[in-house]
């Protein structure tokens, strides 16, 4: 083989890297993760179930970013847009951070909210394209399904500790901060986390990559999609996602429905609920790790999917504080969330897998009606109406992940 390699010494380094990044990320998950959290503060603030969703749907709105970017992106500045999209994560966090402590009207700090989660959703959806492409140029196939398999079961440990610590927070652990500072102690430790995640994804190593020739955009827009959508296999990969997205949204409404079921106000349930929902994402890191290595990627697509189905119905059928344990079966679900766009690096060749992890990550802004859908459905027809769909969707994903064929090298 010609050119430079990825060697043993890269493929830990990035696979440690990549452990370290997410470890800071799931620390402050509960922050990050745009959905319990934001619920809770909105209801807090006086928000409906519809109004409370819309920040989740912003942040899928805002996946639409990555696509121009790897467009017009050369190689050599792959990593530099991974820096700065965290950073532009941080940023975000910190403008809602600024609203609490300056105690503005509720309708301000519900905006910010909202407003937070489509920036979030641009930095965040930009920066997971560019952290796949940074690791494809710098692990192998093997390195990256080990970095997976320590990082989505060790990682979450920290995702348990500070949801803990958040419930602490919000349960008044600390006396001096009444609502509504201590939700901007919150965002103001995941705004110094995520930062910390900017400066360390400089430290990626990446073999070099020579940019092909581009047409001009429109032209290389529009051949870029029909590549991407005339491959049978990524078609029906990105229509998974969208599926996958849409049974993921229901998760607001899970935690919304908790008063019904434990007679507690969202604010005092959530970290307890992003504790178990974490703590058994890391059981499934690990078993869906094996069974990347063991059955391929599409096995693991297929499991996380199933998560999804068992916590909806879970979440429907069962009451009591027996019910959070729905938060479990949907941790391990998210784990399609990195399974999913690694499926899609090995249906892509090097060269193709920015823009078409880009093209794939347009499904979240697909799917971006869904949260707002879920809530509407609440409102309208009671939660249950909301995890049956959740459930069909989820249905629907498992059945579309057994149609994918990886294509013949060429």
């Amino acid at each position: 083989m010609n050119g430079p390699t990825i060697t043993p010494a890269m493929d830990r380094h990035n696979g440690r890297l990549f452990f370290l990044s997410y470890s800071l990320v799931l620390l402050v998950a509960p922050v990050m993760y745009v959905d319990a959290v934001q619920a809770a503060l909105c209801h807090k603030l006086g928000a409906n179930a519809t109004v409370a969703n819309l920040p989740g749907a912003m942040l899928m709105l805002g996946a639409l970013s990555p696509l121009v970017l790897s467009l017009i992106v050369p190689h050599r500045l792959d990593r530099a847009v991974l820096v700065v999209a965290k950073a532009a994560s941080a940023l975000s966090m910190a403008l809602v951070f600024l609203t609490l402590i300056l105690q503005l009207p509720a309708w301000i700090v519900i905006t910010a909210v909202i407003t937070q989660g489509l920036l979030h959703g641009f930095a965040n959806s930009t920066a997971n394209v560019f952290n796949y492409q940074c690791l494809a140029r710098g692990t192998t196939a093997e390195g990256r399904a080990r970095a997976f398999k320590y990082t989505f079961s060790l990682g979450p440990i920290l995702a348990v500790a500070g949801s803990l610590g958040t419930q602490y927070v919000l349960n008044h652990g600390f006396s001096s901060l009444p609502f509504p500072y201590d939700f901007a102690l919150l965002y103001a430790i995941a705004t110094f986390a995520i930062t910390g995640v900017s400066i360390l994804s400089s430290r990626y190593q990446m073999i070099p990559m020579a940019d092909e020739p581009r047409p001009p955009i429109v032209q290389y827009f529009g051949a870029s999609l029909r590549q991407f959508f005339g491959s049978r296999s990524l078609l029906l990969l990105f229509l998974v996602y969208v599926l996958w997205h849409c049974a993921h949204s229901a998760t607001v409404n899970l935690s919304l429905f908790a008063s019904h079921t434990t007679h507690k106000e969202p604010k005092e349930m959530v970290g307890y609920m992003m504790a178990i929902r974490f703590g058994c994402k890391a059981a499934a890191g690990y078993l869906l790790g094996v069974i990347a290595l063991r059955a391929g990627i599409r096995a693991s697509v297929i499991a996380a999917s199933l998560f999804f189905l068992l916590g909806l119905s879970w979440g429907w059928a069962v009451p009591g504080y027996a019910f959070l344990l729905a938060f479990g079966f949907m941790g391990a679900g998210e784990l399609g969330g990195a399974y999913i766009p690694n499926c899609g690096l090995g249906l892509s060749r090097p060269q193709d897998s920015a823009r078409n992890l880009s093209i794939l990550a347009m499904a979240t802004a697909v799917a971006s009606f869904a949260p707002t859908l879920h809530g509407a459905l609440a409102d309208r027809y009671g939660f249950p109406a909301s995890f049956a769909f959740g459930i069909l969707m989820a249905c629907g994903a498992i059945g579309l992940t057994l149609l994918i064929r990886k294509p013949p090298a060429t």
